[in-house]
């Protein structure tokens, strides 16, 4: 996007071209006019110049003017499509975050809790590039809500930072407990199968691994969607996505 200082400059350069083009011949006209012998010739160089000059001086502020207007409003379609942007890489964020909320629970299994955290780390990979782009943003969106939605986003992205963090320093004991957990299951599976008791129960499997997962302090706060869940995720995320809103809006009805 171009800055508005290189934009003033080109403005600039624009006045000064039509200047001189218009000048060079106008100057000239004046030169030769007195040496014209014919009185009413010498009368039409002299307005031809001076129309020349003022001409296309008003036709070169002109365009500088329309420029301007051009460029505003296309400083405008960008900004209106940036935070649309944003808007949809919020939502595609928390699309994620609420599959893993759902899936982790449901499955209760330590590959779905790897894949879902591993979902999240892309997700605050999102949220991270997000973040850059906002401060790196100046035109077209009001800054004083810029920086509050920059501050926002920075912060559900540290909940997910926090939330994969507890993944990553358990994940290997749970992945060494997962497979303690399928061989006993396949203890268990095979008894049952060779038993020949007619009236034997199906068998209830143990849910220590499980267990670990759901004592888990971050996990377990996300997955019942808890008190530091809320303030640092979802809360952050609503105000992060209405001020958006309203910059949209905002934006668009100055278009």
């Amino acid at each position: 996007m171009v800055r508005r200082g290189t934009r003033s400059w080109g403005q600039g350069r624009t006045i000064s071209a039509a200047v001189i083009l218009v000048l060079i011949p106008s100057v000239l006209a004046i030169v030769i006019a007195p040496i014209l012998p014919d009185v009413e010739l010498r009368k039409a160089v002299y307005t031809g110049a001076l129309t020349l000059f003022f001409g296309g001086l008003l036709g070169g502020m002109v365009k500088v003017l329309l420029d301007e207007l051009a460029s505003v409003k296309r400083t405008r379609e960008d900004a209106a499509t940036f935070v649309a942007n944003v808007l949809a890489d919020l939502k595609s964020v928390y699309d994620r975050v609420a599959r893993a909320k759902i899936l982790i629970p449901a499955h209760q299994s330590v590959k779905t809790y790897g894949d879902e955290m591993r979902d999240l780390i892309e997700a605050r990979v999102q949220l991270r590039n997000v973040t850059r782009a906002l401060e790196r943003r100046a035109e077209g969106m009001d800054e004083d809500a810029r920086m509050r939605i920059t501050k926002l986003i920075r912060q559900m992205e540290g909940y997910l930072e926090t939330l994969t963090s507890e993944f990553r320093e358990n994940y290997k004991q749970l992945s060494d407990s997962q497979r303690a957990y399928e061989e006993l299951t396949k203890v268990i599976v095979h008894r049952f199968a060779e038993s020949t008791d007619e009236g034997r129960a199906v068998p209830v499997f143990p849910n220590f691994v499980w267990d670990k997962i759901a004592s888990l302090e971050k996990a377990s706060d996300f997955m019942q969607a808890a008190k530091v869940y809320k303030v640092e995720f979802e809360t952050p995320l609503d105000d992060a996505s209405e001020l958006l809103r309203n910059e949209l809006a905002r934006i668009l009805r100055h278009r």
